[in-house]
């Protein structure tokens, strides 16, 4: 197991201590709810947060109220104990705390040692579950025993109002939603997985990923080559409330994604072409720095006709290609969102590109290095 910058092993009883901050009493709206048959896994939902406000608040009864008498809640704050407010106190809540600010893979591995279920279904934050969600993940477990992990998708209907929060979602919800099934990734912002397998591979690797990155990506690549079984399902859906602007996209992109899945892809070399990885998306991007560079070229005199043809075929190629997701913009936001999300789709994948190109020249110095010395 990836070594935990937290100390705790899984839950004896008692519970410990240490760790608890509060046991609330189920709420009677959980115990009104059917038993799941017999074949149905129970299911610990784990919630990492780092704060009380919204929209955690709102998010967090959403999931409560899709679970049922045999499921369990565990909320980790990510930080010091701090007072809880009444309506998390009145919740069936069971709150943990990791003791300092340890990221949310640490959070989730904390909480995976503390469920009693057989399976761990992971929510972020600021994901408002559907009513329907948990149900569908325990369908799923309950149908095929061979079946270790399974995720979802953000719905079409972002809570964040505004063009680049608009588009971060629809685009996260395209990418999933268009390609269901078997997986070799796996993803934490709504996604289950079997908890004893779950502990068996060591979790996620807090010590590698100390902040929300793609700690959940990582894992699913593991499970995969362990030989385990994932599942795609897209209609397994969250309303995502995050807010972004176009710097903080920017920042987390380039920081948290793109640079440690750079590292992650040039450490394994063998990445099967899904998700933001399909061979569409790779043309894609080569299309965004064609489409960029070009139009610099249009600023000089002599290159400016050139360069003008080639930036509008790029352009057109980059449009086909993605016809299905800037159709969805269309319908989404009409025509000014359709354009403004072609614009945000080529900078975000030329920025990933170079990102990329950049993380490979300087781990190839680094390797020339070593052979010269």
């Amino acid at each position: 197991m990836p070594p935990s910058g937290i100390a705790s092993t899984a839950r004896p009883p008692p519970q410990p201590e240490h760790n608890l901050i509060h046991q609330l009493d189920q709420p009677a709206a959980m115990t009104a709810q059917q038993d799941p048959p017999a074949t149905a896994p129970a299911i610990s939902l784990v919630m990492p947060t780092i704060t009380w406000g919204q929209p955690f608040a709102c998010c967090l009864q959403a999931a409560l109220s899709g679970l049922g008498p045999s499921d369990e809640l565990l909320v980790v704050f990510d930080g010091p104990p701090s007072a809880l407010p009444p309506w998390l106190e009145a919740s069936a809540a069971t709150v943990l705390h990791t003791g300092q600010r340890s990221g949310p893979a640490a959070a989730r591995n904390l909480a995976a040692t503390e469920a009693r279920s057989e399976v761990l279904l992971f929510v972020d934050a600021d994901v408002e579950l559907h009513p329907d969600a948990v149900e569908r993940v325990r369908q799923h477990f309950g149908a095929d025993p061979s079946l270790q992990a399974l995720f979802g998708s953000y719905d079409d209907r972002p809570a964040a109002a505004g063009v680049v929060s608009r588009f971060r979602n629809l685009l996260h919800h395209h990418t999933h939603t268009s390609q269901p099934g078997p997986a070799c990734t796996f993803w934490a912002g709504c996604g289950a997985v079997r908890r004893e397998r779950f502990l068996a591979l060591g979790g996620f690797d807090d010590q590698a990923y100390r902040q929300p990155c793609i700690e959940d990506i990582e894992f699913g690549l593991r499970l995969h080559d362990d030989g385990g079984k994932i599942l795609l399902d897209p209609t397994i859906q969250g309303t995502h409330h995050k807010r972004w602007t176009l710097s903080l996209m920017v920042r987390t992109d380039i920081q948290q994604r793109a640079i440690p899945w750079s590292l992650l892809l040039l450490s394994r070399r063998n990445i099967p072409p899904i998700l933001n990885l399909s061979i569409s998306a790779r043309i894609s991007a080569g299309l965004s720095l064609v489409t960029i560079f070009s139009l610099f070229g249009i600023l000089i005199p002599n290159l400016w006709h050139f360069s003008l043809v080639i930036a509008g075929s790029a352009i057109t190629g980059l449009l086909l290609l993605n016809r299905a997701l800037i159709g969805l913009l269309l319908d989404r936001g009409g025509a000014p969102m359709a354009f403004a999300g072609t614009g945000l789709l080529t900078l975000y994948l030329a920025y990933s590109s170079l990102t990329f190109a950049g993380v490979y020249l300087f781990t190839a110095g680094k390797w020339v290095g070593k052979l010269r010395i």
